[in-house]
């Protein structure tokens, strides 16, 4: 009997860090998967952890900085091959302190919706992108959700 391989779906949570009217934005590494594209902050979810843990851990890890998450902006499942996919769940979120530190990414960067249609953004975050557009786009801009 052969045993079939099962598909996964591995947990991501992303933060929508806003400041004002910009959001942050972080640069893959220029070697492995994705190299160079510009990304929301995030990462995997380890067993057990919630998605506002992730975060804060990821961000801690990855940036050096403390964020505040507020509620869930978005969420998609996206099939990267056959039998993987990833499910990225994007939270509003605002760094809280600490000071920006470039640990886990290339480059990281401050930008405006409009400017984020000019740069190459990883193909999961560009609905989300899409979103931001339309919201900063209102009178009342973004206006990011928190308790």
């Amino acid at each position: 009997m052969t045993e079939s391989i099962q598909p996964t779906t591995t947990l991501v949570a992303a933060a929508v860090c806003v400041d004002g009217p910009r959001v942050l934005l972080t640069q893959r590494r220029p070697t492995g998967r994705f190299a160079n594209q510009w990304e929301f902050p995030g990462g995997k979810l380890l067993w057990g952890e919630s998605p506002e843990q992730g975060l804060r851990r990821e961000l801690d890890e990855e940036l050096g900085v403390a964020i505040e998450v507020g509620w869930p902006l978005h969420v998609i499942h996206y099939a990267l091959e056959a039998r993987h996919a990833f499910a990225v769940m994007f939270y509003w979120a605002r760094i809280a302190g600490g000071t920006l530190a470039l640990r886990g990414v290339q480059a990281a960067r401050w930008v405006h919706p409009a400017e984020m249609a000019e740069m190459a953004i990883l193909a999961p975050n560009a609905p989300v992108v899409a979103r931001l557009r339309q919201l900063a786009a209102r009178p009342e801009g973004l206006r990011p959700q928190f308790d």
